[in-house]
């Protein structure tokens, strides 16, 4: 990555949500006065925010009540969300500290998969006609329908498996403690793809993982950046990401996902920030800081990109989601999360 980039980052210190009794609108703060943006590189504007545990604000810091139609008890079910995924309009959230994976509805109606079927889920991808689950403790791989029902398991006996991501009939995993990944065609089948290593092409603990066509985006962790990967060979193409506490730096990636334009969303839970960076891993803009105020984060983990441009990042320890779009993408005007 260019150094000259850095130079040119301007970061979200904040965003600012408003919600009306029937719906959201959303505000986006003025750009204060400095170097500006450059006008091919995107500003990030803040949709809504879902709070998972119930909590309301005020002022201009309200937050939205998404899940209006759930009674407090269930809301605190939520203990520490981290994968996501879209399911249509629907949100998927997998909770390893609850132990459970949770279907949220547009209007907030929330299902929970059954009690004693995952000891820890991580990740969580829609595919298969239904929901790919990595559970990191007992190291099987789950196909679940769309009512949270077990299909059948894909995997047994792996490593700590994390990030999922699909592409067609075949699933893509992340075998955290073996340092590599998986292939699974859905019929037993199994390709596997790396090793432990700072060399391209190698791992160390990866934890993320995203579709992009052809490609595979690894979030390896404690090699602090992102690779890129020939889906079909494991052939290396490019790395993008170094150790640091700046921006475009990798300390802790949690979750890497592709928005509808191609560009590359990265979750760092030790800095708590998303960054987003072009398909050449350039850095286009970095957001948030540590904290529980609108757009900020406390361990930013799952990243999911919607086919409509939303992107929502789960604010693990805020136990809320915060919903972004690349500003001049359209919102929708309706009080669900579009």
């Amino acid at each position: 990555m260019r150094r000259s980039v850095l130079a040119r980052v301007l970061t979200l210190a904040a965003l600012f949500a408003a919600v009306g009794c029937g719906g959201y609108r959303t505000v986006e703060r003025r750009l204060p006065a400095g170097p500006g943006w450059p006008a091919d590189q995107p500003r990030v504007r803040l949709d809504s925010i879902v709070e998972l545990d119930g909590k309301s604000g005020s002022g201009s810091s309200r937050f939205l009540r998404w899940l209006g139609e759930e009674d407090s008890a269930t809301l605190r079910r939520f203990r520490r969300p981290y994968g996501v995924t879209w399911m249509g309009e629907q949100v998927i959230v997998a909770d390893p500290d609850a132990r459970r994976v949770a279907r949220i509805a547009p209007r907030g109606r929330i299902a929970f998969s059954n009690d004693g079927l995952f000891r820890r889920p991580v990740g969580v991808a829609a595919c298969l006609g239904g929901l790919v689950v990595s559970d990191a403790e007992s190291g099987r791989v789950a196909l679940l329908d769309a009512e949270l029902e077990l299909v059948r398991w894909l995997a047994r006996d792996l490593e700590r498996p994390t990030g999922i991501a699909c592409a067609g009939q075949v699933v893509h995993v992340v075998e955290t403690g073996r340092h590599r990944l998986l292939a699974l065609d859905g019929e037993g089948g199994t390709k596997a793809i790396g090793g432990r290593g700072a060399e391209p092409g190698r791992f160390n603990f990866p934890t993320a993982l995203a579709v992009d066509g052809a490609e595979l985006l690894v979030g390896d962790t404690l090699n602090f950046r992102v690779q890129r990967i020939e889906r079909f060979t494991g052939t290396f193409l490019d790395a993008f990401g170094r150790l640091g506490d700046a921006p475009g730096e990798m300390p802790r990636i949690k979750s890497v996902a592709v928005d509808r334009a191609g560009q590359v969303w990265v979750s760092d839970a030790h800095l708590d920030r998303v960054s987003l960076y072009d398909r050449e891993g350039q850095l286009l803009v970095s957001i948030g800081r540590s904290g529980s105020g609108v757009g900020e984060f406390s361990f930013p983990a799952g990243i999911a990109a919607h086919a409509d441009g939303r992107v929502a990042v789960v604010d693990s320890l805020n136990r809320r989601l915060q919903i972004f779009r690349v500003a001049g993408e359209t919102p929708s005007p309706t009080g669900a999360m579009r």
